[in-house]
């Protein structure tokens, strides 16, 4: 498997130039991860890129092995202060090979869904290049929970319109892949400029868990 961490390190210096566009009112704007503003959801990244083993297991336990309240404890330590307070926490994370705990591309998945989580609300979209998202679409088909989107692609074809990618066997659903991916889990927004017979029975299971 290719190192994925430059991919990584690309995709938050991306995000990043995109952070320096909002005024401080569009960062306490919703974004597609619903319990999160952007201000939050930038500090969950953050937090993301500072992790150690020994921090996530300590807070793990801390949490009495909830992990959900692991990252929202996680979170606020890096939200705090001023929207240039939390994109210099951000920023100094950038080059970072820290990751959190699991298989190699939930550190890809984090960055380049959450920062579409943040971009699309205010009108925007990331420039992913062609290996970053054909990467992440092989990846993520095969997940099961928390994502899920070998429950959701199960008997569809998936196929970007953007770059070589396919998966499946079925009705097809056309798309941009980056909005492929974030069909796969659950992101309903991201299909608008997706089509064909297959659609919606994607986007039905996009809004089930």
């Amino acid at each position: 498997m290719a190192d994925l961490m430059p991919m990584v390190h690309a995709e938050r210096a991306s995000l990043s130039d995109f952070l320096d566009t909002l005024t401080p009112q569009q960062w306490s704007a919703p974004t597609w991860c619903e319990k999160w503003n952007v201000q939050e959801l930038v500090a969950h990244l953050t937090a993301a890129g500072n992790i150690t083993a020994p921090h996530f297991l300590g807070g793990f336990l801390k949490a009495g092995f909830n992990f959900d309240k692991t990252v929202d404890t996680d979170l606020r330590n890096y939200s705090q202060g001023s929207p240039a307070d939390v994109k210099a926490r951000y920023d100094a994370i950038i080059t970072s090979n820290r990751k959190p705990p699991g298989p190699a591309y939930v550190a890809l998945g984090e960055v380049m869904v959450h920062g579409e989580d943040i971009r699309r609300p205010q009108g925007g979209r990331g420039e992913h290049p062609a290996e970053h998202l054909v990467t992440l679409a092989e990846m993520y088909k095969k997940t099961g929970a928390p994502l899920r989107a070998k429950k959701r692609v199960a008997g569809l074809k998936l196929r970007a319109t953007d770059v070589d990618w396919s998966t499946g066997e079925g009705p097809e659903v056309t798309g941009p892949c980056m909005s492929l991916i974030l069909g796969m889990v659950g992101r309903i927004g991201a299909l608008t400029d997706c089509e064909g017979p297959g659609l919606e029975t994607l986007r039905t299971r996009a809004v089930v868990s």
